[in-house]
């Protein structure tokens, strides 16, 4: 569904240490697993066009910490003053994210030397709920200020908050606006939920200027909406295509608002993740869960569609089916350089994260 949403699951204890195990796929990605020393869950969020990779695990005791794994395959693992909520990584190597106590929520910074910084935000009492980072290193968000109005904002490199309304019409409902992406001239990529449970994306510029809109034939449906933008201003995301029996399907919105669209590999029933890179090429997962008496699985399905628009299947050599919750390979990112990023479970059930590499 929303860039943010990961699928976790239990695990028990296979590795003390890094794993690496490195496979080559059918067709010319080469596939390594890692793990946070420690890790009993890995997750990886996001990825630089450096190759950083940041993201979130669990260690045996199940508490959260954080992580970023250089290029090298160094992985360094670093705690921030409460629960991590959001992590993400600039292309000059800074961490940022969103993290909550029991005072509330709070942006943080990780410079390249390890120091962490919280951001005092200009709203005292605000509720962050939403953080994205840009190209240029700005960060934007959604928050909610004392009066219980709902407004985002942009905060430059240099550290300067701009603060702005979400129009009325964009909180119809009691579900707050997400904010996906953040693009390098300012403009905020979003959806909203409207008054009969619908997603829609909203283009907010940095002028001010709000457009909302919707794929051509998309059925109304609580999930779905924008995922990620590239500087080049190309949107994408997932929609219900009302002309092909309701299938979900994933879009692409160009700078003029023309759209285009395309299958995953497998058709499944809900949206996972969608990455556009600065090439077009976009790369993500889809999923589809069944439930029992007793429980439930949910089946990834990964796909990469290049530049070019051929669609192929991600399938990391290191997955096996069985009786895990979580099954198949779960892609969340891409880089400039096309590597992407994601997340699998073993045959105990245990999640890891990979690297995939052109």
């Amino acid at each position: 569904m929303k860039s943010g949403t990961r699928l976790r699951t239990g695990a028990v204890v296979l590795f003390a240490w890094l794993v690496i195990a490195v496979q080559p796929s059918a067709w010319g990605q080469t596939f390594t697993t890692f793990d946070p020393p420690g890790s009993q869950i890995t997750a990886p969020g996001n990825i630089n066009p450096a190759g950083q990779i940041v993201g979130s695990y669990f260690d045996s005791t199940f508490a959260m910490h954080g992580f970023l794994r250089d290029n090298d395959g160094t992985i360094t693992s670093f705690d921030v003053p409460g629960f991590l909520a959001t992590v993400l990584i600039t292309p000059q190597g800074v961490v940022v994210g969103l993290y909550f106590d029991a005072t509330g929520s709070h942006i943080f910074e990780r410079a390249k030397n390890g120091t962490i910084t919280t951001l005092e935000f200009p709203s005292p009492g605000a509720f962050v709920y939403a953080v994205v980072v840009n190209t240029a290193g700005a960060i934007g968000g959604g928050f909610i200020d004392p009066k219980g109005i709902v407004n985002g904002f942009v905060r430059s490199p240099g550290g300067k908050f701009t603060l702005f309304p979400i129009p009325p019409a964009l909180i119809p409902s009691f579900f707050l606006p997400n904010i996906t992406a953040l693009m390098q001239n300012g403009t905020i990529v979003g959806s909203y939920i409207d008054a009969s449970f619908a997603s829609h994306g909203y283009l907010r510029s940095a002028d001010g200027n709000f457009t909302t809109f919707d794929a051509p034939n998309a059925l109304p449906s609580f999930f779905g909406g924008p995922s990620s933008v590239n500087d080049s201003g190309i949107v994408t995301g997932f929609f219900y295509d009302g002309s092909q029996n309701g299938d979900l399907r994933v879009f692409l919105r160009d700078p003029n608002g023309v759209f285009s669209s395309f299958d995953a590999p497998q058709l499944e029933t809900f949206p996972g993740a969608a990455a556009i890179n600065s090439s077009g090429a976009v790369a993500g997962n889809v999923q589809n869960t069944v439930c029992g008496t007793s429980s439930c699985t949910t089946t990834l399905v990964s796909f990469l569609r290049a530049a070019n628009g051929t669609v192929k299947p991600v399938n990391d050599p290191q997955v096996v089916q069985g009786a895990q919750a979580v099954q198949g390979t779960g892609v969340v990112g891409i880089n400039p350089a096309g590597v992407m990023i994601g997340f699998y479970s073993d045959g105990n059930g245990v999640q890891h994260g990979f690297v995939a590499k052109p």
